[in-house]
């Protein structure tokens, strides 16, 4: 570019060229690439930066913050020769208590040694916005243990026979319970935020929440929280699919079915629910051959008719092996995803988990190994042994899936986000956890370490002793990284207060609290006009370090010190509050008791009585769940000849039925295609729909219009063909073809559509259509409709031939006469079927 100006022109004549997140410049190269396509020096050239510095997280992708602060050194408010520098401090996000909150930490713990820029009255925030007046703390929580956990950690003392026994949680355990209470408890006060569409306060919802976070290492933990607490969790996670409990009993299975010798995943299988077998249960199997493997001692168990365990039990275990033998056969020969869910529905797991907590959760956690065991068959892989290996080798190298996502992230929903992945977005209510959570210092456990400005550092090594040690290089460039790290960190501080919109919460959890408070306490005796020291800012391990001395000094603090100060004068508003782990620890012993006392209770027979007749209750209207609520005059008409289906046809010959032959058929290309039934009563149905109401002179002109009606394609080639001009023609021989032809009215192919109540009292919309309406010449209606149906000539003239027919079609017959009276309001006097194949009208 430097050689050839012509590739920069076309940028160069630009009128201004914008760098709209400058401090993501990640190096020199970059910056050399703006030099050379803009014009002008830095008074007179048309490059235009925005950025700012506070905001600049991303040193792991080389972005080189120094780049903006030495342009924010040398441009000048009111510049000669240089840039000109434009301070845009006013902020319209977020109320002021969030604002004078974060002025007030950075004021004390930001500056040009230790953090790499000076945080004074120009960089700090103006509130902008347009918010009420009320006043909204930031609040700081200390999540520790009691005093009695602190004392015995001192003193290394273990705990006693007679202490309570308690459930052992994490940190990040703590934290989740604390944040789910302060959530239900903003729920239940009817806390509003502000609304910047409609300008007026509405109701807080999940989806005005966010958790943000360092890293995901938590994001397992808080989901299983929330998930127990009933509060929709959303969280971008790529962990923790493989240590739900629904996905490893199912691959438990899976390995069961590749090879039953496996003892662990066959006595998870058995401890499943949907075999349910209890750990004494398991003892008494293995005791039937204590020598064998475990799947031999089942059999065994088996074979021994199961003495020892209850009958309902023994009869699950012999339907669980027989679908076990089911699912090994469908491994050998069938796809993995269709013995994926075949082991779903045999088992009925899929509905269990359901209807356990999160069942929407673990039933998608089930579909997608579903999905993932199809998309393995995409590949060149097959079977269930390799899938199987596959999966293994994933978890020895560490890998892992992320749950499958059963809501959205535009759902209703409390957000897990990293500060990273927040930049750039705001949101009314701001949790950040792990404030107490040491930084990440992985970088520095290495043998080496590079620098842009100095290169490379190594540690030394003595080879004839075999033993490395710190070099005076790595000791210095060390020092110099831990800084840069330390200003990054206090810039990720920075992003993650600043998204808070109304609320800020930031939980962190210390280990000794009373020790933590004195140290922070130390920071009271400076003078009122000084931050913080600088060795205590670039000694920091968390951001607890930098906050914890910062907010020690502000009055709002006094409600936990324990030793008298001058506090510092500030704007700012902070709700402090230690709180104490064992709120959230639940006493084990206290719960078994609980529901012995539970189990203990006598029954209350009135309500167990209650409860029997609801679960044990029928719905009333349940044969009116089986109707459709919308059907056909056909589908009306099979459901009543169903009804008859044992009785035998005498009277009718099926077109297909053909005399059995020992020659075998041609095949299908060399056999002359023959229309079916339906096919031929269509063509008919086609013919009478178009034929003239006065008939034919002859059966000559009946096959001009037929052949006419094939010109006109209404009827095909093949149609044409099987339509008899002969017994058209006779048509008009017969009573109800010389009514026909002198009609009055006459209606043919009439759709309709009706509101039919049946027996049972259930409406239904029917549609149909009526072959042929006509008034006759003495004012009567009547109903005609043509039957194609194949009948035996020795049973024409049968007189049981009229009610055959009528049983079979007079639903029909009736339902077009209902709705013909009930949409045009007139008489039906006559219902007449003429059957085609024998020339004959059969009046209902």
């Amino acid at each position: 570019m430097r050689g050839n100006p012509h590739v920069r022109c076309e940028w160069g004549e630009k009128q201004e060229i914008t760098s709209n997140a400058y401090l993501s410049i990640s190096n020199m190269l970059q910056e050399t690439i703006l030099q050379l396509v803009k014009t002008g020096e830095e008074q007179d050239g048309n490059l235009f930066m925005v950025g700012d510095v506070k905001q600049s997280i991303y040193r792991f992708r080389l972005a080189e913050p120094k780049l903006f602060m030495r342009k924010y050194g040398e441009f000048l408010e009111t510049p000669d020769t240089t840039g000109m520098r434009i301070d845009l401090n006013a902020n319209f996000r977020s109320r002021k208590e969030v604002l004078n909150a974060t002025n007030y930490i950075f004021a004390q713990i930001m500056g040009e040694r230790v953090g790499e820029i000076l945080y004074d009255e120009k960089a700090s925030l103006k509130p902008a916005a347009p918010y009420d007046d009320r006043e909204v703390p930031v609040e700081l929580v200390i999540m520790h243990p009691p005093l009695e956990e602190e004392l015995d950690e001192e003193s290394e003392d273990t705990t006693t026979e007679e202490a309570t026994e308690l459930e052992e949680l994490k940190n990040s355990q703590y934290e989740a319970r604390f944040i789910i209470d302060r959530i239900r408890q903003m729920m239940e006060d009817g806390t509003t935020v502000y609304d910047t569409k409609t300008k007026t306060e509405r109701p807080l919802k999940y989806s005005d929440i966010v958790i943000l976070m360092r890293s995901m290492t938590w994001s397992t933990d808080l989901v299983e929280e929330f998930k127990l607490a009933g509060i929709p969790l959303y969280a971008e996670s790529s962990k923790g699919y493989f240590d739900a409990l629904e996905v490893m009993i199912m691959l438990n299975v899976l390995k069961v079915v590749d090879n039953p010798y496996q003892d662990i995943p066959l006595a998870s299988v058995l401890r499943a629910p949907f075999v349910g077998l209890t750990e004494n249960e398991l003892a008494k199997i293995r005791l039937a051959d204590t020598k064998a493997p475990f799947y031999d001692a089942l059999r065994q168990f088996i074979r021994s008719e199961g003495h020892g365990v209850q009958s309902v039990t023994f009869e699950k275990l012999q339907r669980f092996m027989l679908a076990f033998e089911n699912w090994r056969d469908l491994a050998r020969r069938g796809s993995l995803s269709d013995l994926i869910w075949k082991i779903y529905l045999d088992t009925h797991y899929y509905e269990m988990v359901g209807a356990m907590p999160n069942g929407k959760q673990r039933q998608a956690n089930l579909r997608i190994l579903h999905d993932r065991a199809l998309m393995y068959e995409q590949t060149s892989f097959r079977g269930l042994f390799r899938f199987l290996r596959f999966i293994d080798r994933m978890r020895t190298r560490g890998d892992d899936l992320g749950t499958a996502k059963s809501i959205g992230e535009k759902d209703d929903v409390v957000r897990l986000v990293t500060i990273h992945s927040s930049k750039g977005l705001e949101y009314p209510v701001v949790f950040v956890a792990g404030m107490g959570r040491p930084f990440n210092k992985m970088d520095f456990h290495l043998p080496y370490l590079f620098d842009q400005d100095f290169g490379l550092a190594v540690k030394a090594i003595d080879p004839d002793n075999r033993i490395m040690y710190t070099s005076l290089p790595f000791l210095a460039l060390k020092e110099k990284k831990e800084l840069e790290m330390r200003a990054e960190e206090m810039r990720v501080l920075y992003v993650a207060m600043t998204r808070a919109k109304e609320r800020l919460i930031l939980i962190g959890s210390v280990k000794n609290w009373h020790k933590i408070r004195d140290n922070w306490q130390d920071a009271q005796s400076l003078s009122l006009d000084a931050p913080l020291q600088e060795y205590l800012r670039a000694r920091a391990n968390s951001y607890f370090d930098w906050i914890g001395p910062a907010v020690a000094r502000h009055a709002d603090f006094a409600t936990i010190a324990t030793t008298p100060y001058q506090p510092l004068e500030d704007a700012s508003h902070w709700w402090i509050r230690p709180i104490k782990t064992s709120h959230y620890m639940y006493d084990i012993h206290a719960l078994e008791n609980e529901v012995q006392q539970l189990l203990e209770t006598p029954e209350d027979e009135a309500m167990l009585t209650t409860i029997t007749t609801r679960f044990q209750a029928q719905y009333p209207f349940q044969k009116s769940t089986r109707k459709r609520s919308k059907t056909s005059v056909s589908e009306i008409k099979r459901l009543e000849n169903l009804q008859r289906q044992n009785e035998p046809e005498y009277y009718f010959t099926s077109p297909s039925r053909q005399k059995s032959t020992s020659v075998a058929p041609r095949p299908s290309f060399l056999q002359h295609q023959q229309l079916t039934g339906a096919e031929i009563g269509t063509a008919i149905h086609t013919v009478m729909q178009h034929i003239p109401q006065n008939g034919f002179l002859n059966i000559q002109e009946v096959q001009r219009f037929v052949a006419d009606l094939v010109t006109r394609q209404l009827l095909t080639e093949s149609e044409g063909q099987v339509v008899s001009a002969e017994k058209i023609f006779n048509f008009f021989t017969t009573e109800i073809g010389q009514r026909f032809k002198k009609a009055r009215q006459l209606r043919r192919e009439m759709p309709f559509t009706i509101s039919r109540v049946d027996e049972d009292g259930d409406a239904q919309i029917v549609q149909g259509i009526i072959d042929c309406l006509f008034e006759d010449e003495n004012g009567n209606w009547v109903l005609l409709d043509y039957k194609t149906d194949r009948i035996q000539a020795h049973f024409a003239n049968e007189p049981a031939l009229s009610k055959e027919l009528l049983d079979r079609y007079g639903v029909q017959l009736k339902v077009y006469s209902e709705a013909i009276e009930s949409i045009l309001q007139i008489q039906i006097s006559d219902k007449v079927l003429y059957l085609f194949d024998i020339e004959q009208s059969i009046h209902a």
